[in-house]
């Protein structure tokens, strides 16, 4: 049986025999893009019949000033995947690291330009299974760690907030790996896609490193948090040496003008960001507060710092946890695809009130 990528809505029609489900498969934001989105997109219509522009140079000189970085710094793609494949095949690492579980696409990548893949164990609590750096002892176990994880390594793909896990790496720990790789000349590839959900006291990003290391590559997507997945947005931030390179191994087409002009009206709304992390911490708080009340002897609800969490499963397997909630029409993620966290754990984005709801009563029919 094929297991369901998050949000594929036809697959899991054709195999649930339904056309109406929630879907908390997919961790988008689940209440759409910033209203002038809708309008700026029915005013561009017309301009579907032109070429793009290959250089994207609207969306990057709003991403420039957004981000604060210069826009030769800023490299503009068809998602936060299509920028990991093509950084991948530029860079052609010979050996890679991969912390797991984590985004199985990175291991696609790695495998497809032929490198050697090596994995660091985190399990379920992700990030946090690593030494807290709070002590000098504890900072010398942290650095011990990282020299052997990144001895002879190319290349190391980290992600915080961390999929699927919701574990987020500190600004002290990050500090301590990117000087380790810097020494052994490793290049480290900072995937940040969930990073507009989290709260204003954990809401940090690895872009402030970028004029220091020279090897540091940071990919962000407009594609979650926005809520943009039909259209395809994510964003790629390095120096300009790096950006040029990769300039080289991509489609000058992959952002099409529909895409540009939903990226340049998503950045400029101000207020768009805090109204959705206070929708979802009431929805997040909602569903962590009655799947308590339900009282699953079975389950367990590990605690997330965004806007998706793991439900670990130890009665059954994930699959018929996840085939039983299809029927009723929800559905959720199977995490058989992360490595060191199979058959056991569904992945369960948190959406609206009404959805969580649907979710605790749907889990509640099974037990």
């Amino acid at each position: 049986m094929r297991r369901l990528h998050g949000g594929n809505l036809r697959e899991a029609e054709e195999r649930f025999g339904k056309n109406d489900f929630i879907d908390l498969s997919a961790n988008i934001n689940p209440f759409g893009p910033p209203q002038g989105v809708w309008k700026r997109l029915r005013s561009a219509l017309p301009e579907i019949i032109h070429y793009p522009d290959p250089e994207n140079k609207r969306l990057t000189q709003k991403l420039s000033e957004q981000f604060e970085l210069l826009p030769e710094q800023i490299l503009v793609g068809n998602g936060a995947g299509e920028l990991l494949f093509t950084l991948t095949l530029a860079l052609k690492p010979k050996k890679v690291l991969i912390p797991v579980p984590g985004f199985s696409e990175y291991e696609r990548a790695a495998r497809a330009v032929g490198a050697e893949v090596r994995y660091m164990k985190l399990g379920v609590k992700g990030w946090d299974s690593l030494p807290q750096v709070k002590t000098s002892e504890d900072k010398n176990q942290y650095i011990t760690l990282w020299q052997q994880l990144l001895n002879d390594c190319d290349l190391i793909y980290l992600n915080s907030p961390h999929n699927p896990t919701g574990s987020v790496l500190r600004v002290d720990e990050l500090k301590i790996i990117l000087e380790i790789a810097r020494k052994s000349n490793c290049w480290i590839v900072f995937d940040e896609s969930f990073y507009d959900f989290l709260d204003n006291d954990l809401r940090w990003t690895a872009r402030i490193f970028l004029e220091e290391n020279p090897k540091l590559i940071v990919i962000y997507s407009m594609t979650k948090f926005f809520s943009l997945p039909g259209i395809r947005l994510g964003v790629l931030f390095s120096n300009s040496r790096v950006i040029n390179g990769l300039k080289e191994f991509r489609d000058p087409w992959s952002v099409n003008v529909l895409a540009e002009e939903a990226g340049i009206e998503a950045v400029a709304d101000s207020v768009f960001p805090m109204e959705v992390r206070n929708k979802l911490k009431d929805s997040k708080d909602f569903f962590y507060r009655e799947f308590e009340r339900a009282k699953f002897k079975a389950l367990t609800l590990h605690f997330t710092h965004v806007n998706f969490a793991l439900i670990e499963i130890k009665d059954r397997t994930s699959l018929e946890i996840v085939e039983r909630l299809g029927k009723l029409g929800i559905l959720v993620r199977n995490c058989d695809s992360f490595q060191g966290i199979e058959g056991q754990y569904i992945r369960v984005a948190i959406k609206d009130k009404k959805s969580m709801k649907r979710l605790i009563e749907g889990l509640q029919a099974i037990y």
